[in-house]
């Protein structure tokens, strides 16, 4: 069987495997499910691929997608895949004015919206820039997908067919991060890379044909899109969250044995998990279960906790979760309700995965063992074994765009420098520990992790996140955002006064600071009432805090 290195071959494949089977299930007007088959999808990803390419003659264009996750988002990337165009996903929450100058960085000449961003976008984008909607729209500005895809049905009815010469190393995908740093970088991919990195990812974690995903985290972001991917590859069918706020609905409407997820999630879940728990007087059975987990099978713990497992739709069975550094407590807890958490660790510019865990091995406070097709390096560890994480393989990036000087900071001599800061078990399962852009070093030369400080105040349930930094390289400050409703339940009280906020706060820090060598301890805290500012994938954006932007 001829190998397959591009992501157009991999839709080829499962459209042949998998004809007639479910590949996206949509919600009609009605509330009813549609299906979109395997068969069908190829057909309209063939469709509109040869409008692009043919009729607006697109070829080797830098074709920009942004809008809610969504069948017509997927369509779109993976037309743009099946020739020899670049796909950059954009991010819809972005201001106008930061959409518009990543265009400008990113070359886009093409734009293919949704009506919302469409409206918004028109009037901050040149009038160079061709804008494709994927709504039905009266704006001369907009093409309507719907015309494209109607010249591509009568092109396939005619004979014609998607045959494009496609390199598998050349730039196929232009990825801007989300810039926790606040500077964003356009990171090169190419269909090598990303087949690459979801082989091997296959490898590790089992999806089958029978299983549905709930499309959650936005579809810009690599993570999401690779996880798409990969059911995609092995035949089970996607669906799309109607957003975070209706989730709740979204599962039980879909009832999906999948979810992928980054920690704020399912750390958000698994504190109203144990709310419920608490109001029911179960929490005890929580505790006893935690002790044997590791002889109770896995059917067993879901009907214990059949409930939790009905308001989740009643068939999840396993939760991907990825992006940034997870409560270990959440995936034990999550473990003794019945479901596998599988936690892995990557980067853009790694396609994204590099570390995970498996079906078959893992543990809660780890982010696993390199893929197979990575090489995974601790450089200048200190004492502790602690030291910058290095990659090198088929999936790391080609560079960033019309960025020599960055791009050269982070490969170097075939390594890609991650700037995560971690070190290695015995076992070969790797940690994080930070990152290395974070560290604070104080005048006595210690290295502080603030993320080591923000695990232990994350420890309380009075706390709903938080982050940790240092202007002077002397006194520790903590931002805290307070968990009101444990605050509630602890005074048994419907109101939280501000003076109770303070003494609740104060003995969480006091207490953290008991375990903590001094230099390490917590000068000041700011209690914020509003949640921090995030990037799309919930990493808290550290410059806008520490720069005054709480």
């Amino acid at each position: 069987m001829k190998e397959i290195n591009t992501v157009r071959g991999i839709i080829e494949r499962s459209a042949e495997a998998y004809a007639n089977r479910t590949a996206f299930v949509l919600k009609n007007s009605d509330n009813s499910e549609a299906a979109v088959s395997y068969s069908d999808f190829r057909t309209d990803v063939d469709a509109l691929a040869l409008a692009l390419y043919e009729k607006l003659g697109l070829r080797g264009r830098h074709i920009g997608i942004v809008g809610d996750n969504s069948y017509n988002w997927c369509l779109s990337y993976y037309a743009v895949l099946s020739g020899d165009g670049v796909a950059v996903p954009l991010d819809k929450d972005n201001p106008s004015e930061e959409t518009a100058q990543l265009m400008s960085s990113g070359d886009v000449s093409v734009l293919i919206c949704d009506g919302k961003s469409g409206r918004r976008l028109a009037e901050y984008t040149d009038e160079s820039v061709l804008m494709i909607c994927t709504e039905a729209t009266d704006n001369p500005r907009l093409i309507s997908l719907d015309t494209l895809l109607a010249y591509g049905y009568k092109a396939l009815a005619e004979g014609k067919s998607v045959q494009y010469s496609i390199d598998p190393d050349r730039m196929a995908v232009l990825l801007f991060t989300s810039g926790t740093t606040g500077v964003a970088k356009g990171v090169m991919l190419s269909n090598r890379n990303i087949v690459s990195d979801l082989k091997a990812v296959s490898t590790n974690v089992s999806i089958t044909y029978e299983d549905r995903s709930l499309s959650v985290l936005p579809l810009h972001h690599t993570y999401e899109a690779i996880s798409q991917l990969m059911v995609l590859s092995q035949g089970g069918s996607i669906c799309f969250a109607s957003g975070f706020r209706n989730l709740t609905a979204d599962f039980l409407f879909y009832r999906p044995t999948v979810l992928v997820c980054v920690p704020l999630l399912i750390e958000k879940m698994g504190r109203r998990i144990d709310r419920e728990l608490e109001r029911r007087g179960k929490k005890g059975r929580l505790r006893l279960f935690s002790l044997v987990s590791g002889i109770v099978s896995e059917e067993g713990k879901r009907k214990t906790f059949a409930r939790i497992h009905e308001s989740l739709g009643g068939r999840l069975r396993k939760i991907i979760v990825g992006a940034a550094a997870c409560k270990s407590s959440t995936v034990e807890a999550f473990e003794t309700y019945g479901f596998r958490v599988i936690i892995g660790y990557g980067l853009t510019e790694c396609s994204p995965i590099v570390t995970c865990n498996s079906d078959l091995e893992r543990k809660s406070d780890s982010v696993g063992k390199p893929l197979g097709c990575a090489e995974v390096k601790i450089t200048e560890a200190d004492e502790k074994g602690i030291g910058e994480i290095t990659v090198r393989g088929p999936m790391v990036m080609l560079g960033y765009y019309k960025n020599p000087a960055e791009t050269e900071k982070v490969l170097r001599d075939g390594w890609f420098y991650t700037g995560d800061l971690g070190y290695k078990d015995k076992e070969g399962f790797y940690y994080i520990t930070g990152r290395k852009k974070n560290i604070i070093v104080t005048s006595g030369g210690k290295n502080i992790f603030p993320e080591e400080i923000e695990y232990h105040l994350m420890k309380s349930p009075l706390i709903t996140e938080c982050m940790v930094y240092s202007k002077n390289d002397r006194d520790i400050t903590a931002v805290i955002v307070p968990c009101l409703d444990e605050m509630k339940r602890k005074s048994k009280s419907d109101v939280v006064t501000s003076e109770q906020t303070e003494l609740y706060i104060s003995a969480v820090v006091k207490t953290v600071n008991k375990k903590l060598p001094p230099y390490k301890r917590i000068k000041d805290y700011v209690i914020s009432e509003k949640e921090l500012e995030k990037t799309s994938t919930r990493k808290i954006k550290r410059h806008r805090h520490i720069n005054g932007g709480d």
